[in-house]
């Protein structure tokens, strides 16, 4: 197994420390059911937001150093970040449908992956944790999409290189996340039950095939078990906006469980989703379905539609917002850090714009330059002049931060209950939203 140099550690305690601020409850299950480090073990897990994945999965691994595969390209952006992107633990695989295109894809896929997968089998051959993710790329739904089986062809392949005489480990896991896009939303982590892969090692020599596809039912059946799975892509939006609003709040609540809690509003709306699957429950979610795809249209969101605000709500919001702003005024410095990763929310990647990349830009840039520049830098430098100042600044930094994402969510929120109250289709829309979500008949 891998030991972590110092450097590394240092690296992960930071990395760890913005993820705590960035996240403040993160819900981790199953943790007792990892393998102990040393084994060969291959983490197997939904992929729903982007380099947030392998990150929150790395944090919850504090005791070992594990090893995980990212998309190629992500490599080529420069030769130094290349080599960063290795020392983390991060190995290069090019994708058939993304990295490589026309005659390359068919030709060059396996010779462009070959030296990465033999990395990969080695490092589990020696006792290593690898991660990865069998969609291939990130879903922008809260659904599992269809698995590459490579994962296990490397796990068998890692048992043949020790001569099918230890042990190998399939460990599920699944994400779900408060929020996809924006920080202080909360997170649940949750592992399932290691599938160990000796049982199937003699079919394995005989039907390859056959025991690999096996053996992902098995695991696809352990990660849908475990996270937040909406079928029904049809009424998507429907299903998944009347969850995340104040609706879903009170199913939740109806139904035992405590909303403000994520790991427990999951449960919630895991049986919302399953209640909404009748088939009696269609014609009304048709119409659910209609009203949602026009709120959205319209640049609202339900949460503005369930309260039903008023001009009265809309003054006082926007009086709070005068009132506050030269508060918000403190906050520039810390501008940098909420701004330059927007710039790069609107990069475009394989010729269009990622939106699922956004946190992944957020984090990235505050942990490798926004905070250490706006952040550490100007506290080292007051440390030279005043030193009370610079304990100042460096507490009051992050409280900032806070403060200035706070008033530019209440802002757009504003933004939202303007565009409510001043629409002359507001009432109606409200009105048809109600009926087809009472029509649902979900207690509601």
């Amino acid at each position: 197994m891998s030991k972590k140099s110092f450097s590394y550690k240092l690296f992960c305690h930071w990395v760890g420390a913005v993820n705590r601020y960035y996240y403040p409850h993160r819900y981790y299950f199953g943790r007792e059911n990892i393998p102990a480090d040393g084994n060969s073990i291959v983490m197997v897990g939904n992929h729903q937001n982007c380099m947030m994945d392998p990150l929150n999965t790395y944090v919850a691994l504090s005791d070992r150093k594990a090893y995980c595969l990212t998309r190629g390209d992500v490599f080529k952006a420069n030769k130094y970040f290349g080599e960063f992107l290795y020392w983390l633990g991060l190995l290069p695989v090019n994708r058939m449908n993304f990295e490589l295109s026309g005659e390359k894809r068919s030709v060059n896929i396996k010779e462009a992956n070959k030296n990465t997968f033999s990395d990969a089998i080695k490092w589990m051959s020696e006792g290593n944790t690898l991660i990865l993710f069998p969609e291939a790329g990130h879903q922008n739904k809260r659904w599992l999409g269809y698995f590459s089986l490579a994962y296990l062809t490397l796990a068998f392949q890692t048992a043949e290189k020790m001569n099918f005489e230890k042990e190998v480990f399939i460990m599920p896991f699944a994400h779900h996340y408060g929020n996809y896009f924006n920080p202080f939303y909360d997170f649940v982590l949750r592992f399932g039950t290691p599938i160990k892969l000796s049982p199937y090692y003699e079919k394995y020599k005989e039907h390859p095939r056959s025991t690999i596809r096996e053996v992902n039912e098995l695991v696809e059946e352990q990660i849908r078990g475990l996270m937040l799975n909406i079928t029904d892509l049809d009424h998507y939006t429907a299903i998944d906006g009347l969850r995340q609003g104040p609706k879903g709040r009170e199913y939740a609540k109806i139904n035992g469980f405590n909303p403000d809690n994520l790991a427990e509003k999951q449960l919630a709306d895991k049986l919302l989703a399953r209640e909404l699957a009748a088939p009696e429950k269609k014609d009304a979610l048709d119409r659910l379905q209609a009203v949602e795809t026009e709120i959205l249209d319209k640049g609202m969101r339900d949460w503005v539609v369930d309260k039903h605000p008023g001009k009265g709500n809309l003054a006082l919001r926007c009086l709070l917002l005068v009132v506050l702003f030269p508060l918000l005024l403190l906050t520039i410095p810390t501008w940098p850090v909420i701004f330059i990763p927007r710039v790069m929310y609107k990069k475009k990647i394989n010729g269009a714009i990622d939106v699922m990349f956004r946190s992944t830009w957020d984090f990235a840039i505050s942990v490798l330059a926004t905070l250490p520049i706006f952040w550490w830098l100007p506290t080292i430098i007051t440390l030279f002049f005043n030193w009370w100042a610079a304990i100042a600044y460096f507490v009051a930094y992050p409280l900032l931060v806070w403060f200035a994402l706070k008033y530019f969510k209440f802002w757009g929120k504003t933004r939202g209950v303007y565009r409510f109250v001043n629409d002359k289709d507001s009432e109606r829309i409200y009105k048809q939203r109600q009926s087809a979500i009472h029509d649902l008949n979900i207690g509601l």
